[in-house]
């Protein structure tokens, strides 16, 4: 079976091969392309702008209370208040809400992320009780939210500026959010891209705060996830290419340390490269992991719990599933001999089946100091070895074709760390969304009955707890591939 049906993302529109469910048309609102909705919208459009309220509105206290609470849970490993969510949206939120109460005029991008949040947490609360009043609710918001982020790209370059760069960024961040949560991939791909042309063009060339790397944190750490699941790319070409252009146009590819596309850097030595020591230019700029080094100042491990090696070793296995791919094009030559793409592969084979102990010297060296210290790092330690093992069946499946018999110990591994944190949490769900990755990429490669309903009973206890869709669509097209290889071969994979 080739590769474009193997994979559950490849040739698979949201909207195209299946209609979406009762709750999927409950929770995502059809607006078509935001394209083509941006290119038409102005302040008086009446379908949206009359939806536009400016007053308070009722449930928003307990919107807010909710996100607080409960969808930021999933969002982080950590039980401090010290994340990205804590210090920069809810903050943000919470002042909108002031403001709107205040009856203060506020920009777009602004109201852009209190409505996303909003939206969010209305279609959290109406999955977890049932309830369509919710989910209308969210719907409602998510129309709110989509009317300013189109307003909001229509002045986001202007000079002089109508809105700071975080609150602009925050407010894309905050629709790749609703995007993923609700399972409307194509969405997700065309704000991820308006995301990476905006810190492109608008954030590179600057200094940038600790508030500001957080929030390109947040975008590379899903953009990598989206990257290496979401291969319907080929159906994207147009808006990749307009994006590109747009950058090379400004003048602000300059700034850019990493290529313009998920394309290899010419190291030859992966093993002497990665003991460089990254400058900070580098390692801010550096946007999508394309270059080895150790950048001290990395934020990965106390935002998401992982090593930036980690994401790094993700980065280059898209990368080299790229070429692999151009190299089987007979239209397009990646420049790559098979004698150059192997050994690149082995390079990278080798640091992933190194990583476990290369982390705790290039990320964490302190012994803990108390019991709560120690938690901490067990959980990342865990979280640590959920990544690699998924890493690890990723690899293989992608660059080398394995067999999935061959590889039943790192889908074990990731399953018996899900177990782990289900029980070390009592339940809570705490990083449950940073798990859907490792999850979906090793559930897709078991043939044993008994491994898969674990899985599934994993995904539907999060689906139960958090509410949020992407739980349960995460497990249908799960569910769709092991129909697919149980009905032909057992090749049908990940892939």
């Amino acid at each position: 079976m080739g590769i474009e049906t193997a994979m559950p993302w490849m040739g698979e529109s949201a909207s195209a091969q299946k209609p979406p469910s009762s709750f999927a048309r409950s929770s995502t609102i059809e607006l078509g392309s935001p394209s083509l909705y941006l290119s038409h919208l102005s302040p008086s459009s009446g379908s949206v702008s009359s939806q536009i309220d400016t007053d308070v509105p009722r449930d928003a206290v307990l919107l807010v209370k909710h996100y607080a609470t409960i969808v930021l849970r999933g969002l982080t490993p950590y039980r401090h208040s010290k994340t990205p969510w804590h210090v920069l949206f809810l903050p943000h939120v919470k002042s909108c809400l002031a403001a709107l109460t205040l009856g203060e005029k506020m920009d777009h991008a602004s109201l852009c992320a209190f409505y996303g949040t909003l939206s969010i947490s209305a279609f959290s609360l109406g999955g977890i009780h049932g309830y369509t009043k919710w989910l209308d609710q969210g719907k409602a918001y998510y129309q709110q939210a989509h009317f300013h982020v189109c307003l909001m790209l229509k002045t986001a370059y202007d000079i002089p500026k109508t809105a700071k760069y975080k609150s602009i960024l925050m407010a894309l961040l905050t629709m790749v959010q609703i995007a993923i949560l609700s399972g409307n991939r194509d969405e997700a791909e065309y704000f991820f891209l308006e995301t990476e042309k905006f810190i492109r063009t608008k954030g590179l060339n600057r200094r940038k705060s600790r508030k500001v790397r957080l929030l390109h944190h947040c975008y590379v750490f899903e953009r990598l996830s989206h990257e290496s699941t979401f291969t319907q790319s080929t159906l994207n070409l147009d808006h990749r290419n307009r994006v590109r252009e747009a950058i090379e146009a400004s003048g602000a590819s300059a700034y850019s340390q990493d290529s313009l596309s998920f394309r290899l850097t010419t190291w030859s030595n992966l093993d002497q490269e990665m003991h460089k020591v990254k400058g900070q230019e580098e390692g801010e700029n550096d946007l999508h992991l394309q270059h080895p080094g150790i950048w001290s100042a990395t934020l990965y491990p106390e935002i998401f719990g992982v090593p930036e090696l980690h994401l790094f070793m993700l980065s280059l296995v898209i990368r080299l599933a790229r070429e692999k791919e151009q190299n089987q094009d007979e239209q397009i030559n990646s420049g790559l001999t098979l004698k150059e793409f192997m050994a690149r592969a082995k390079a990278v084979e080798r640091w992933i089946k190194q990583l476990h102990v290369l982390r705790q010297s290039i990320w964490m060296v302190e012994a803990p100091v108390d019991p709560e210290h120690q938690q901490s790092v067990n959980l990342l330690n865990s979280l640590a070895d959920t990544m690699q093992h998924a890493l690890s069946v990723y690899f293989y499946r992608r660059i080398y074709d394995l067999d999935p018999s061959m590889l039943q110990k790192h889908v074990l591994g990731v399953r018996d760390r899900l177990l782990e944190f289900d029980a070390s949490d009592a339940g809570m769900g705490y990083g449950s969304l940073r798990l859907i990755w490792p999850a979906f990429v090793a559930a897709c490669e078991t043939d044993d009955n008994d491994i898969r309903a674990s899985f599934v009973q994993w995904f539907e206890c999060a689906a139960k707890r958090s509410g949020l869709r992407i739980f349960t669509e995460t497990k249908e097209r799960i569910e769709r591939i092991w129909i697919g290889r149980d009905s032909t071969d057992r090749q049908n994979g990940f892939k």
